[in-house]
């Protein structure tokens, strides 16, 4: 990570102009956050995306994570005005969550802290999570081999809001799942039409739904968690029951 600071600061000294500041999202400890960077978003001198959040890190050590399928994740966190290149840097991570996924486990004196959820690499974009939680982090139980996923278990029912949603994240998630049924050849699309319409259904919830399913079947995968994997496609089975579909999906 040397490498990249100094490479990054070198790049800084011959630009003229820097990215507009990003704006600034509060996060607090116990929240997690989907986004997803876009060219829309600031850049870095590097020619990175990122995106900026400010934190009131408490007292004790605070873990922050930053996950996603789409891009390599860079951390840093450090205090300022903004998050762009001026940033003073407190603690940066590439690799330290699973996979390319980043992870920062610190205590901060500061009262105020910015977070900057960054690509490594320019140009990279994606939808990412980000969490903050109080405390270092601790083991999490791991059940199975995504190779043999465990019998499928979901608290999700199988009302039009939830399918719809289950079936939209297929758009973001099945290139991860082809492994576990056919669902490379289903057009999800066309099923989440038909759950929606099913009854009312408020599309910008379907949709948070369904990013919090995009987050637990990848997360699942990244994290090396079957569990997660499982409850996601056993909710997909729940819908295509529902809709009077043959679940194409196996999770065993």
């Amino acid at each position: 990570m040397l490498s990249r600071l100094a490479l990054s600061a070198a790049i800084v000294s011959l630009v003229a102009a820097a990215s507009p500041a990003a704006a600034q999202t509060r996060i607090t400890l116990g929240q997690e956050i989907a986004s997803n960077l876009s060219d829309a978003d600031s850049r870095l001198a590097d020619g990175s995306l990122y995106e900026c959040y400010v934190l009131e890190p408490g007292s004790g050590p605070v873990t922050i994570d930053l996950k996603t399928a789409y891009f390599d994740a860079f951390l840093a966190v450090g205090t300022g005005t903004n998050c762009g290149d001026g940033m003073r840097v407190l603690a940066t991570d590439d690799d330290g969550g699973t996979n390319t996924n980043a992870r920062v486990v610190q205590t901060f004196t500061a009262p105020r802290v910015l977070i900057r959820a960054n690509a490594f690499g320019a140009g990279e974009s994606g939808n990412f999570w980000l969490s903050v939680t109080a405390g270092a982090p601790q083991e999490e139980a791991r059940q199975g081999s995504l190779n043999a996923l465990p019998q499928g278990v979901t608290d999700w029912g199988s009302d039009a809001e939830t399918c719809t949603g289950a079936y939209l994240a297929m758009n973001d998630a099945r290139d991860s799942l082809t492994q576990y049924g056919n669902v490379g050849a289903i057009d999800y699309a066309a099923r989440a039409r038909q759950a929606q319409g099913r009854g009312q259904v408020d599309q910008s919830m379907a949709e948070f739904i369904g990013s919090n399913f995009v987050l637990i079947a990848l997360g699942g995968i990244i994290d090396d968690k079957p569990q997660q994997v499982a409850e996601y496609l056993e909710t997909v089975a729940g819908c295509d029951r529902a809709l009077g579909f043959s679940p194409v999906t196996r999770y065993r």
